[in-house]
């Protein structure tokens, strides 16, 4: 008996039917295991870098979530998602001979119009369907492989990472105020961190963290052009489940005492 059809709404191209597994990342990018995912429930109230015994539930396929209709998931399977795999390939080499030690600017041999527009269909897939109907303009940009130029709204931000976490987020917005109590323009942003690379794409606003390198540059080739780029990426930890948390371990603990104390002296 096979299984049971999933309809929706296809997040690329919004038709309604019946929806294939997308991998998030592709399944060639190190996305082929099983994996234990954890609800908000869950890791809420846990301490920095530590994961429940119970209480997950265990994706037989890896990352991802049936949210592509199937054209556009052999579409865009067929046209990014090998060379996104090189692209993911040459990080995890980088990451792994360094010991998560990089600072400096190292080639990769890369189709970087095709790795963008992967990670755009990555974005796709972890917010929810409603998304296109007010971002259409990036709908055009991964159904039409020769589509060149983010538009200017969204920026493509990127980073090594490490931790033992991997964690994605729909749109979310962030704000607050500065040391000297000024407000801070509001982020709007979405975030994969999947080994070996974090992507947060952001609409109209700032990075989460000035650590984050800016790869919008890479839409700016040709679908068949073959270049060797040298970004320069940090190495952020990711040790928590809120998108654009990049604190070590150290520096949560150190935050949650002083929270406590802080809580103390207002009681």
């Amino acid at each position: 008996m096979g299984r049971k059809a999933i309809l929706g709404e296809c997040h690329i191209c919004g038709i309604e039917g019946k929806l294939s597994f997308e991998h998030v990342p592709p399944k060639s990018a190190f996305n082929d295991s099983k994996l234990k995912r954890y609800g908000f429930e869950q890791i809420f109230n846990k301490h920095p870098g530590e994961l429940p015994t119970q209480g997950y539930k265990l994706e037989q396929k890896g990352a991802g979530g049936y949210t592509l209709c199937e054209k556009c998931n052999n579409l865009t399977g067929t046209w990014y998602a090998d060379d996104f795999a090189d692209w993911a390939y040459e990080g995890m080499r980088l990451l792994t001979v360094s010991d998560g030690n990089l600072s400096l600017h190292y080639p990769f041999k890369i189709f970087p119009l095709r790795v963008i527009k992967q990670i755009i269909t990555m974005f796709f897939s972890v917010v929810s369907a409603e998304f296109r109907k007010k971002n259409f303009e990036l709908e055009k940009f991964v159904l039409n492989k020769e589509a060149k130029y983010l538009p200017p709204s969204y920026k493509i931000y990127c980073s090594f990472m490490k931790g033992n976490w991997a964690r994605s987020s729909g749109i979310t917005g962030r704000g607050g105020l500065s040391l000297s109590g000024e407000i801070l323009q509001p982020i709007i942003m979405s975030e994969i961190a999947f080994p070996p690379f974090v992507y947060v794409m952001t609409i109209d606003s700032p990075p989460p963290d000035e650590r984050l390198t800016d790869i919008t540059w890479f839409s700016r080739f040709e679908y068949d052009e073959f270049e060797i780029v040298y970004p320069k990426f940090t190495v952020l930890p990711i040790n928590y489940y809120l998108p654009g948390d990049y604190r070590t371990i150290e520096q949560m603990e150190k935050d949650r005492v002083r929270n406590q104390m802080y809580e103390t002296f207002e009681e």
